[in-house]
């Protein structure tokens, strides 16, 4: 089954938009740089945000910013009182610590939670809680592979699919034999941000398949034009017996995920 991640988001946002009504809350989004993946994001989080009566404020900042102005740009941010909600916008250049930037943001505030002392699961979590609840599958005992462990995917959802009693691996780069432990999974959940990583021929009949991974197809291809497509190749679908593809599973999620955590950190 190829789950719908814009018809449960849908369903999610009906349910937010009554919550929202009247609130006035305005959620900061920080940008630095020009990354088109990023971009369609804050897109998708503006139109959401706008749908709800949320507003939602784009800080869009060069990449080449040096990394003390930004921390006086996302402090100032975080202390505005009119501000209910803060997000950095992931990537960022290098030149900048990001952890560093991403503690500046009060617990109270950080609805991605990226900080050490986030008071709500991350949206990424949030969406993929929210898929295996609606078609309930089981996580207790179950191997899961988890590919990558990266900020926004792989780390939390290793801990969250830990903390709900699934036996969880993770696949990173330097994992030896990763195409068998890929065979042995009952659910995969990949994070990565590479096209083809995962094939028809890598898993097992029946498998549960998350993919919450992102990339821009290259531009000299074919039919490109910018178009995001995520770690699992489309062709996965036959083999499994639930799978999301990019884009329009997890992703929508994802966005009303952050929302939700808007409105419970506003309560």
């Amino acid at each position: 089954m190829i789950v719908d991640g814009r018809a449960l988001a849908e369903e999610i946002k009906r349910d937010l938009r009554t919550r929202a009504k009247g609130s006035g809350l305005v959620l900061a989004v920080v940008w630095v740089g020009e990354d088109p993946v990023s971009e369609k994001y804050i897109e998708r989080k503006k139109k959401f945000g706008a749908d709800l009566g949320v507003e939602v404020v784009v800080y869009e900042y060069p990449s080449d910013i040096a990394e003390q102005d930004l921390i006086e740009e996302v402090t100032k941010l975080n202390n505005d009182e009119k501000i209910n909600g803060v997000i950095v916008q992931l990537p960022i250049p290098s030149q900048i610590n990001q952890e560093k930037i991403l503690n500046l943001i009060s617990p109270e505030k950080d609805v991605d939670a990226l900080t050490s002392e986030a008071r709500v699961l991350s949206p990424t979590v949030g969406a993929i809680k929210e898929i295996l609840e609606h078609y309930h599958v089981e996580l207790k005992n179950k191997k899961v592979v988890v590919l990558g462990h990266g900020q926004l995917v792989g780390r939390p959802v290793s801990i969250w699919l830990t903390q709900e009693g699934a036996n969880v691996e993770i696949i990173d780069i330097n994992t030896k034999n990763p195409e068998s432990i890929l065979q042995q999974a009952d659910i995969i959940v990949s994070g990565v941000g590479k096209s083809d990583l995962i094939t028809p021929e890598k898993i097992k009949d029946g498998v549960v398949l998350i993919d919450a991974g992102t990339s821009e197809l290259p531009s000299g291809q074919i039919g490109a034009s910018g178009k995001i497509i995520g770690d699992a190749n489309p062709a996965c679908a036959d083999k499994c017996s639930l799978f999301t593809p990019v884009p329009g599973g997890v992703g929508p999620l994802t966005v009303a995920m952050l929302f939700k955590n808007l409105l419970e950190l506003n309560r």
